[in-house]
């Protein structure tokens, strides 16, 4: 009996000494940096356990068609960083992120400004979706229609990804410029929810370096298994706010991904442009030695 309570005491002694001597995370609980880990269990380690970000993930591991695999640890894509923990700031600062490009609008930022850590670049390049015909007495009036169910959001998303690629180009043209200038220096891109705007940020970039289509497609629904449990809770609260009149049905749709919204934005290529290789050498202006740059960087 003295033994047990002898073996206890050590125990918990050894625990007490992990928090009270080392003043910074330990290695015994501080959060998992992929690279770091065999390269069978990173991709359990995709998505980051941040506290104020819900949709922060790695785009490292993806296979290419020619064979190579995309680095981990160099290129990462968020929702919205605005309720970082001092934890969390933390975290950024050993993943090593240099950058933090942000695609949402003037008034988002404004909202809900990122919150980083000083040493850090930030990027601004806004996209907005706001037809130049509503006023905010009729947006006030479509968030309320969203809201109780009159209009149905998934057709408002796929829009939105059409409206992405045929008038934000130089938005994108200037992040991968950005990326090419600062040779890839580890990076974050974000919006709001990290799924529309860095969902076809994403896709741009995967494309780029060779991945197949139907790994991109993967990477852009992954959203929905990162964020459900966020947008549950966003969505109990929203019942209850309402006394469960709202459609949360049709709000928690806003909030998620399918397919056809990104399709929507490759058909839109397809359409405008003659097909991705044009979209990227004309909208994106990025030449061949520019794609043999990102691929040196990105891939191994």
């Amino acid at each position: 009996m003295k033994f047990i309570k002898y073996i206890f005491i050590v125990f918990v002694l050894a625990v007490i000494s992990v928090f009270w001597f080392n003043d910074k995370e330990t290695l015994s609980f501080e959060r998992p940096i992929p690279l770091k880990f065999s390269e069978n269990l990173r991709e359990d380690y995709r998505k980051l356990p941040f506290t104020g970000a819900h949709n922060f993930r790695d785009l490292g591991g993806y296979k290419t068609e020619d064979g190579r695999t995309v680095k981990w640890g160099k290129i990462y894509r968020s929702d919205n960083l605005h309720s970082l923990t001092d934890e969390d700031l933390k975290y950024m600062k050993r993943l090593n992120i240099k950058s933090v490009v942000d695609f949402r609008s003037v008034e988002e930022r404004e909202s809900e400004p990122d919150r980083l850590n000083p040493d850090m670049t930030q990027v601004l390049l806004p996209i907005k979706f706001q037809p130049k015909e509503l006023d905010d007495d009729s947006i006030k009036n479509l968030m309320k229609d969203l809201t109780f169910g009159d209009l149905d959001s998934s057709n408002l998303l796929r829009d939105f990804n059409i409206v992405i690629v045929e008038e934000f180009a130089d938005e994108y043209k200037n992040f991968f410029r950005h990326i090419i200038e600062n040779n890839a220096e580890p990076l974050v891109f974000h919006c709001t929810a990290g799924k529309d705007r860095a969902g076809f940020a994403s896709a741009m970039i995967l494309t780029i370096l060779g991945v197949p289509r139907e790994k991109i497609i993967e990477d852009y629904l992954l959203t929905n298994t990162y964020v459900k449990d966020h947008v549950d809770d966003k969505m109990l609260e929203i019942e209850l706010k309402t006394f469960f009149r709202a459609d949360t049905d049709n709000l928690r749709k806003i909030n998620l991904v399918e397919e056809r919204y990104i399709q929507a934005a490759f058909d839109t290529i397809d359409s405008k442009w003659g097909g991705m290789d044009r979209y990227i050498s004309e909208a994106l202006n990025l030449n061949e030695e520019d794609i043999l740059k990102l691929q040196d960087f990105y891939l191994e």
